[in-house]
């Protein structure tokens, strides 16, 4: 997909917070205070109370099922905002995730050997920008990468989630155009810090906002100059099994040349269309008969869906498109479905039956010779596309639990 933000994205079980990298260069403490596995400082506010802290580390979940932060050390500040969080156990080189106030994420960057020690203003909202990062300079680099990152990125997510509500195409379309300016902007400036930073364990953070499969180099470059000293860490392991996915499944697919080369190369089963083509036009009728198109879903994930009535291989796998649909429509997922059939009657009993809710279906009930099957290259059903918020193929041949967990990345 365009830069697909987030695979799971390679770093998306950070997606909702700040994730970072490091150097492994150890700063001394703060004034010399600041005991080995601990972090300590000062964080303020306006109405100058005590401010809850917790220090969380990255469990992945078995297969199948998402990860989550558990807490590993949590205090209260005292009044004037300081605090300090012993560790009662060894810690890898990793990326921690430090909520103040229960709201607001920053990035820990450390090991049992490091000591870190950290000043800023509590935000209202948001992360903490500006703070100040003593004992860890792996920590003070990648907040400078997310200070800027992170209100981009929050934009983006803005401006996507107005998609979902925009009331005609002309407004998505436009909003469409402002959330591509904005991804371009996010990945100049991950780009930019990774060539600044070369050699740096901090450059591990911009890969969270790159598309692995677009940026398969950068990733194996970064993954392998951190693995010495990263490679125990959930996150860097968490990137390494993203990328070693993605490399085998373009392996998998074996491509086929057209013509003298000039072409296009394309995947050589069941589709003229792959993993970052666009997704071409649909424009077809319901059956009631009223025009629906493909693009008017455009900042949605969306899962284009070629099936039959009479596909029994299609029917059975309904269940798991419903399924997919009840649980991540309400977040912005949506289902176009094209049936090869040629009986209208058989076609809109098929959709009752199988508890088909979505309103997007159509058909020019011309079976095999449906126009939009014949465009995307399918000569066999099921066969699933699905389509990230940009109109991007992210996706193809999901189905079951693999779908839902593509789905739910996406939506990240």
């Amino acid at each position: 997909m365009k830069e697909q933000e987030k695979i799971m994205r390679p770093a998306q079980w950070m997606s909702s917070v700040v994730i970072a990298a490091l150097m492994l260069t150890i700063g001394g403490c703060a004034g010399g205070n600041v005991k080995k596995n601990s972090v300590a400082g000062q964080f303020t506010n306006a109405n100058g109370q005590g401010v809850e802290i917790e220090l969380r580390k990255w469990t992945p979940g078995r297969e199948g099922q998402q990860g989550r932060f558990s807490p590993i050390a949590e205090c209260t500040s005292d009044m004037t905002g300081k605090f300090e969080l012993p560790i009662d156990r060894q810690l890898p080189m990793d990326f921690y995730q430090l909520m103040v106030a229960r709201t607001i994420p920053m990035v820990i960057i450390m090991d049992s050997t490091m000591g870190v020690y950290i000043t800023a203003e509590v935000p209202e909202a948001g992360f903490l920008v500006d703070a100040e990062i003593k004992g860890s300079t792996p920590t003070s680099e990648v907040h400078e990468y997310y200070a800027k990152a992170m209100p981009i990125q929050t934009t983006l997510s803005m401006v996507r989630g107005m998609m979902q509500q925009a009331p005609d195409a002309e407004s998505r379309q436009s909003l469409s155009d402002r959330s591509m300016k904005k991804k371009r902007e996010a990945d100049e400036w991950a780009n930019e810090f990774l060539r600044s930073h070369e050699g740096s364990l901090a450059q591990l953070g911009p890969l969270e906002h790159l598309d692995p499969n677009k940026n398969t180099a950068t990733f194996q470059k970064v993954l392998k100059s951190t693995a010495e000293r990263m490679g125990s860490g959930a996150f860097h392991q968490a990137l390494t099994a993203a990328i070693s996915g993605q490399i085998i499944q373009k392996k998998n697919q074996r491509v086929v040349k057209k013509g003298n080369g000039a072409n296009k190369a394309r995947a050589s089963k069941n589709s003229l269309y792959g993993v970052g083509d666009v997704a071409p036009e649909i424009a077809m009728s319901d059956p009631d008969g009223v025009e629906r198109k493909l693009s008017d879903l455009k900042g949605k994930v969306v899962l284009l869906d070629f099936w039959a009535s009479w596909c029994g291989p299609c029917r059975r796998e309904n269940p798991n498109v419903v399924n997919a649909y009840n649980e991540y429509q309400s977040q912005g997922f949506e289902v176009f479905s094209v049936s090869l059939d040629k009986q209208a009657d058989r076609w809109a009993q098929a959709i009752e039956q199988d508890g088909l809710v979505w309103p997007n279906h159509v058909s020019d009930l011309n079976g095999w010779q449906n126009a939009a099957s014949r465009a995307y290259g399918v000569t066999s059903i099921p066969h699933a596309v699905l389509i990230d918020q940009d109109g991007v193929i992210a996706a193809t041949h999901l189905r079951g639990r693999a779908l839902q967990q593509k789905i739910n990345e996406l939506l990240q």
